[in-house]
């Protein structure tokens, strides 16, 4: 594997387990009183993410692919956050943990489509 290969699955990993967090605690620690239904939007944020784990362990171009046309709507959605009273800035973090995301599953895809991923790519 190439240096930057490398270095970028790892800041990858990181941005996804960020994201994970970041929306338990939003879900689950900022609201005033914790109900049954804080568990559902949580199910209901992150299963759609966590579906793609045992495709990003073995991954392929095209699980990149699709995990970036993924995280757009998840990007819309955070960008509306933005302006949401209150979750300014969770918003921004999440948009910007978005956007690392996004640029670090498509850097691993367009790098995995040339080859780039294995110990000695032939050019």
């Amino acid at each position: 594997m190439t240096s930057y290969y490398k270095k970028t699955l790892i800041g990858f990993w990181l941005f996804f387990i960020s994201l994970i967090a970041l929306f338990g605690y939003t879900k689950l620690v900022m609201p005033e009183q914790i109900e049954r239904i804080h568990w559902i939007l949580l199910g209901l944020q992150s299963v759609p993410l966590l579906l793609f784990v045992p495709f990003l362990l073995k991954p392929t171009s095209r699980t990149f692919q699709w995990f970036c046309f993924m995280l757009l709507w998840y990007f819309i959605v955070a960008v509306a956050g933005v302006f949401h009273p209150g979750m300014y800035y969770v918003g921004i973090i999440e948009s910007t943990l978005l956007g690392l995301l996004f640029v670090a599953a498509m850097m691993l895809g367009r790098w995995k489509m040339r080859g780039m991923d294995q110990e000695n790519p032939e050019s």
